[in-house]
């Protein structure tokens, strides 16, 4: 090789060397952006994991306190049921007895009778109803439908039981449309005479009630 072309090429050679380390000094600087947002990237999605991770405690309880919310309100309208009822109550027991009002209120008397202890009557007195149809004929045929229908009526204005009562008498009063009947209870401690009349289709009425002392002599 000729001294001319050997020193051409030591003249390239540092040229050369100066153009490679320039390309490594722009790699590496390339690779340590690349690095740098890597980096970033990472940690700015490390502190959004961590984030969500504290603020999912406060949701849930945000959550619980919403079902706490939803749990008092049936307690309300609990408490604004019992409120209604106890209103309720409160009326219904101011009312006053509409049964007791329909009764009536019964009159007291007292008698020339010496076995009569009072006279009970009362205008509020309704009849027995009756199941009989047609002409009615007045019956003290004690299987007949008359006859028990006037045994009602004596249960209901006695207040004796059909079974703690004792007929004595049951008969004609003056006329056909009506009854007078003499009872009283098994043990006599309760002894009543009842008048009665006919009502028509409607039944047997109670007219007066006489409470007395003795049977002797009540019929």
């Amino acid at each position: 090789m000729s001294e001319r072309q050997t020193r051409s090429s030591r003249h390239l050679q540092p040229s050369r060397n100066k153009k490679l380390d320039k390309l490594l000094n722009v790699l590496i600087g390339v690779v340590v952006v690349l690095i740098i947002i890597t980096a970033t990237y990472v940690f700015k999605w490390q502190d959004d994991a961590d984030q969500a991770v504290k603020d999912e405690p406060a949701q849930e309880e945000k959550s619980g306190d919403n079902e706490k919310e939803v749990d008092k309100e049936p307690a309300k309208e609990q408490d604004k049921d019992l409120a209604v009822e106890e209103d309720k109550t409160s009326e219904e027991e101011s009312e006053p007895d509409t049964s007791q009002e329909e009764q009536g209120t019964p009159e007291e008397s007292t008698s020339d009778n010496p076995i009569v202890d009072k006279v009970i009557t009362n205008r509020n007195w309704q009849p027995t109803p009756t199941t009989q149809t047609g002409q009615h004929v007045s019956s003290y045929d004690d299987k007949s439908v008359d006859w028990a229908e006037k045994v009602a009526t004596v249960s209901t204005v006695t207040g004796i039981e059909q079974s703690n009562m004792i007929i004595w008498r049951m008969q004609n009063n003056g006329g056909p449309n009506s009854s007078v009947a003499t009872v009283s209870t098994n043990d006599k401690s309760q002894m009543y005479r009842v008048s009665m009349e006919w009502v028509e289709n409607e039944g047997w009425k109670p007219v007066k009630l006489e409470q007395l002392n003795t049977l002797e002599g009540a019929y």
